[in-house]
C-alpha cells in the first residue's frame, strides 16, 4: 500500500483554487521566462511535440507543481500557448502575470523557488529592489493569494516609469507599439475578472488605482439592486401578500449589496443617492399598498416595518420627506389602534359607527347604537380593566356620537317628546365609562343644559332622576327588610336579636341590586353563583324575589315622580 505525504495533498488541493491566468499562463505551459529568448521557447515546443508524439509526458522546472496544478500537456494545449504569444501585445499581457529573469540574482531566487523553498527566494528579492524582484514577488504572492503583497510591489513597479520601460523591452522588445501607461490598468482588470473586488480593494493604497476598481465593483452591485427592484415590482397588483412579500424579499435581499455599495461610494455621490432612494421607495410602496389592500390585527406593524427601512436607507431629501411623511401617517394609525386580543371587538365597534353614520341624525338611532355596542363594550372592559386607556376611548367615542344625535334633534325641534327622550337617552349614557377630559367638557355640560331644559317644562323632577332611583329603592328594600326583621324578633315575647341582626344583613343585599341594575359586571356575578353548585342555587332563588321587589318599588318611585 503506497502512502501519499500529507503536504502532497494540501498542495494539490491548494492548486486547483489558484488564478486560472497563473496556472494556464502560456509561459507555463511552455516552459520558459516570460523575457526567454524565441529560440529557447521554440526547442520547448519541438521537445514537447516529440514526447507527445510517442505518448510520453513531459515536464519543465518552471512547472512549478509545488505551488500550482499539475499541467497535463496535449497537441491542442500547446498549440493553443503558441497562439496566445503570438502578438506583442498578448505576450505582454500573459508577461503580467508570469516571471521573469534579468540578474544573476534571480537565479539564485529561482534554484529555491524549483526547489519548493519558496520563502528562501522570496528574501534573495526583497535584498534589493529591481523589476526582476518585484515582477516575481507579484507572481508568487498571487500563488499564495496574498493580495495585499502582490498589490504593493505592483504599486511600486507600475509607479517607476523607468521599471516599467524595462519591463516591456525585456519582454517584447522595442517594436511592439504597447502602451505602458495602460499596463497597470490592464493587471487590475485582469484580477478584478478572477478575484472578488473586496478581497483586492482594501489593499490598495492608490488613489488612482482605488477609483479603477471601485468602478469594477460597483456597476454589479448597482445592477444586482436593479433587478431585485424590478422583480418586487412585478408583484404590484398580486394582492397584498404578494406585496407584503415582495418587500420583504427586496428589503433582505439587497441589505447586504446596499452595504457593499456603501462601502465604495459616500453617500453624496449620486450613483449611490440615486439607486438608494429607487431602492426605498419600492420597499416603501409595497409597505403602503400592503397596507391599503389588507385586512388583519397586525397590518399595520408589518407595513411599517417595509417603511422605516426605506426611511432607513434613502439618501435625497425629497425621498426622505416622502417617506417621513408616510411613516408620520402610519404612526398616528397605529397609535389608535386597539389592543389585539380585542380586536375583533373593535371591528365591530367601528361597524356600528360606521352604520350609524349613515343614519339620519335621530335619537332613535343613538339609542340602537349604544344597544349594538354595549355588549363590546362589556367585553372590552373584561379583558382590560375598566381603567384601561383603549376602553374609555372607545366608549366615550359611542357615547359622543350618541350624544351629538340628541343634541342635533333637541335643537332641530326641541318639543316635549324630544326632549324626554333625549334625557332618557341621557340616562342610558350615564352607564357608560368615559375618559375624565370628554366627561367633564363635554359631557356633563351638554348633561345640565338638557336637564334644565326639561326640568324648566315639568318632564322630570328637579331632585329626581333615574341614578336617584336606584339608591332610594335600595334604601326603601333595607328599611322594609329591617322593619320585617323587627317585627319577626319580637314577635314572641321577647326581642330576638339573632333574627333583627339577620334582616339588616339581608337588607344590605339590596345595595348589591344598583350594581345589577346598571349592568356593572353582571355577568362575573352570574359566573360566580353558576360555579358554586347547589349553594347557588340556593343563594340564586332569593335573591332573584329580593331583585324583583327591588325593581317594584324603582318602578313606583319613578311614577310618583313623573
Amino acid at each position: 500500500m503506497n502512502f501519499v505525504n500529507k503536504g502532497s495533498l494540501l498542495a494539490v488541493f491548494v492548486n486547483e483554487i489558484r488564478m486560472n491566468v497563473l496556472k494556464n499562463n502560456p509561459y507555463r505551459l511552455l516552459g520558459v521566462y516570460t523575457n526567454s529568448p524565441t529560440k529557447e521557447r521554440l526547442a520547448n515546443h519541438n521537445r514537447m511535440k516529440a514526447f507527445l508524439k510517442v505518448g510520453k509526458s513531459v515536464s519543465f522546472s518552471l512547472d512549478l507543481p509545488q505551488y500550482l496544478q499539475p499541467i497535463n500537456r496535449t497537441d491542442t494545449l500547446v498549440a493553443d500557448a503558441d497562439a496566445k504569444l503570438a502578438l506583442p501585445k498578448d505576450q505582454m499581457f500573459y508577461a503580467l502575470f508570469w516571471f521573469i529573469k534579468t540578474t544573476p540574482l534571480d537565479d539564485i531566487a529561482f534554484n529555491h523557488l524549483i526547489a519548493g523553498e519558496r520563502s528562501k527566494a522570496e528574501e534573495i528579492w526583497q535584498k534589493k529592489e529591481t523589476l526582476s524582484s518585484l515582477q516575481n514577488r507579484i507572481v508568487c504572492a498571487l500563488m499564495c493569494d496574498d493580495y495585499k503583497q502582490a498589490l504593493s510591489c505592483a504599486e511600486t513597479l507600475y509607479a517607476n516609469m523607468e521599471y516599467v520601460n524595462q519591463f516591456v523591452s525585456a519582454v517584447i522588445g522595442t517594436g511592439g507599439n504597447v502602451s505602458v501607461t495602460d499596463l497597470p490598468f490592464t493587471f487590475l482588470d485582469a484580477l478584478c475578472e478572477e478575484i472578488d473586488v473586496q478581497k483586492i480593494l482594501p489593499h490598495i493604497e492608490n488613489s488612482i488605482w482605488k477609483e479603477h476598481i471601485s468602478g469594477k465593483a460597483i456597476n454589479p452591485l448597482i445592477d444586482t439592486i436593479q433587478n431585485a427592484i424590478a422583480i418586487a415590482n412585478k408583484s404590484r397588483g398580486k394582492g397584498s401578500l404578494a406585496r407584503l412579500e415582495a418587500g420583504e424579499v427586496l428589503m433582505k435581499s439587497t441589505k447586504a449589496t446596499l452595504q457593499q455599495l456603501m462601502s465604495l461610494l459616500p453617500k453624496t455621490d449620486l450613483q449611490y443617492q440615486t439607486i438608494a432612494d429607487k431602492l426605498g421607495f419600492e420597499i416603501l410602496q409595497c409597505g403602503i399598498d400592503y397596507f391599503n389592500e389588507a385586512d388583519e390585527a397586525d397590518t399595520a406593524h408589518k407595513a411599517m416595518k417595509l417603511q422605516k427601512y426605506a426611511m432607513g436607507i434613502v439618501v435625497g431629501q425629497m425621498a426622505k420627506d416622502r417617506c417621513k411623511e408616510n411613516v408620520d401617517t402610519l404612526q398616528k394609525i397605529i397609535d389608535n389602534l386597539p389592543p389585539s386580543e380585542v380586536y375583533s371587538e373593535d371591528r365591530a365597534i367601528h361597524e356600528e359607527l360606521r352604520k350609524y353614520c349613515l343614519l339620519p341624525d335621530k335619537i332613535c338611532h343613538a339609542v340602537t347604537l349604544l344597544n349594538n355596542t354595549r355588549p363590546h363594550l362589556q367585553a372590552i372592559k373584561r379583558k382590560l380593566g375598566v381603567s384601561n386607556g383603549y376602553y374609555l376611548k372607545i366608549s366615550s367615542q359611542v357615547v359622543g356620537n350618541a350624544l351629538s344625535n340628541a343634541i342635533a334633534e333637541v335643537n332641530a325641534s326641541n318639543n316635549n317628546d324630544i326632549l324626554k327622550s333625549a334625557w332618557e337617552l341621557t340616562l342610558f349614557m350615564d352607564t357608560f365609562d368615559l375618559e375624565v377630559s370628554f366627561k367633564e367638557k363635554t359631557y356633563k355640560k351638554n348633561r345640565e343644559i338638557l336637564k334644565q331644559m326639561c326640568e324648566e317644562r315639568g318632564l322630570i323632577h328637579r331632585f329626581s332622576s333615574k341614578r336617584a332611583s336606584y339608591w332610594q329603592a335600595a334604601l326603601f328594600l333595607h328599611i322594609i327588610c329591617v322593619i320585617i326583621g323587627y317585627c319577626i324578633a319580637d314577635e314572641s315575647g321577647y326581642f330576638d336579636k339573632t333574627i333583627f341582626y339577620w334582616s339588616i344583613g339581608i337588607g344590605a343585599i339590596s345595595w348589591i341590586y344598583i350594581l345589577i341594575d346598571k349592568g356593572e359586571d353582571t355577568e362575573s356575578y352570574g359566573g360566580w353563583l353558576a360555579s358554586s353548585g347547589c349553594w347557588g342555587i340556593i343563594i340564586l332563588f332569593p335573591l332573584c324575589i329580593g331583585y324583583w321587589i327591588y325593581k317594584g318599588i324603582r318602578f313606583l318611585l319613578d311614577v310618583v315622580k313623573s
